[in-house]
């Protein structure tokens, strides 16, 4: 017995609502249609795909991954429909991308006024994360695409990249800091810092304790781990912690009147921010379009742009 589209989204429903009866309501469709449809989806998979409790129908392991198949399948159908009708000339569907911190602030604002001008009727779904989270959603296909920060050390290889320009980290500060004056990282040793991403074992996965392993220097010491370089800055802003981040970012109108650079001397290496989209796997006509438009406002910001003046 094969499993149907109609499986899986009885099954999918089932597993957001927490219920066959909520599903149900969902579906608009009786209750007794969505048990008969798992039923058949358990019977071809060979096993349960929930744990029926007082507290709802929970995901079995097979469930789990099934689940994972299962939006990737569904996503994939929903934007072979978008396609067929962008194709007939219908200008309606969503594209979904994500951005890092950096490419929101120098080319999301602009390039969504022009997509909008030109496609009107095409829902825009935008996505923050960090970068090594976006890859993920972009392989797994919860994304048509990102902009992301492609580091030496990121497995992108059954992912197509366009590299868009390079991101220059900078140590961040509070203005008024009392190591606003340092020149040297090892003047920073005894701070405290805050990071987008775990510190972890090894040190080339992290662009601070990289800067700090290559100075000589201990690992820094992280008070606060974040998930987004925007709640990093609002730290930063409200405490005498530290950050590495994106130089640029201190432009943000949010925060240039509350943040600045430390000018030390040891500089990271620029990381390229790069249009990452699933190899092989072609893009809907209007997620096509925004990707294109993305490259061309790329190009055009200047190569000076967002670059550390030295101490």
């Amino acid at each position: 017995m094969e499993m149907t589209l109609t499986q899986l989204r009885m099954f999918v429903a089932v597993a957001e609502a927490g219920s066959l009866r909520a599903a149900a309501r969902r579906l608009n469709v009786a209750q007794s249609g969505v048990t008969q449809q798992l039923r058949k989806l358990e019977s071809s998979v060979g096993g349960p795909l929930f744990e029926r409790g007082h507290r709802g129908a929970r995901l079995t392991t097979i469930g789990e991954r099934l689940r994972l198949r299962a939006d990737v399948i569904l996503g994939e159908c929903m934007r072979t429909e978008e396609e067929m009708r962008q194709l007939r000339g219908e200008s309606t569907g969503q594209v979904s991308l994500g951005l890092a911190a950096e490419a929101t602030m120098r080319l999301f604002p602009a390039l969504l006024a022009s997509f909008r001008e030109r496609c009107p009727r095409i829902d825009v779904h935008l996505t923050s994360a960090t970068s090594r989270v976006l890859t993920s959603w972009v392989r797994d296909g919860s994304l048509d695409f990102a902009l992301a920060l492609v580091s030496q050390e990121a497995d992108v290889h059954d992912l197509e990249t366009t590299r868009l320009f390079d991101s220059e980290v900078a140590v961040i500060a509070r203005r008024g800091h009392p190591l606003m004056q340092a020149r040297t990282l090892a003047e920073l040793r005894d701070g405290d810092w805050v990071s987008t991403r775990a510190l972890r074992a090894a040190p080339a996965t992290n662009r601070l304790a990289m800067l700090f392993d290559a100075a000589g220097l201990a690992p820094p010491r992280i008070a606060v781990t974040t998930e987004a370089v925007f709640d990093t800055l609002h730290c930063v802003a409200n405490t005498d912690y530290l950050a590495l981040e994106p130089a640029r970012l201190i432009e943000h109108a949010f925060f240039r009147e509350h943040v600045a650079i430390v000018p030390v001397a040891e500089r990271a290496d620029r990381t390229p921010v790069c249009l990452l989209r699933r190899a092989g796997v072609p893009l809907t006509p209007a997620a096509q379009e925004l990707a294109t438009m993305a490259v061309s406002f790329a190009r055009m910001l200047p190569a000076s742009a967002g670059r550390v003046a030295p101490p």
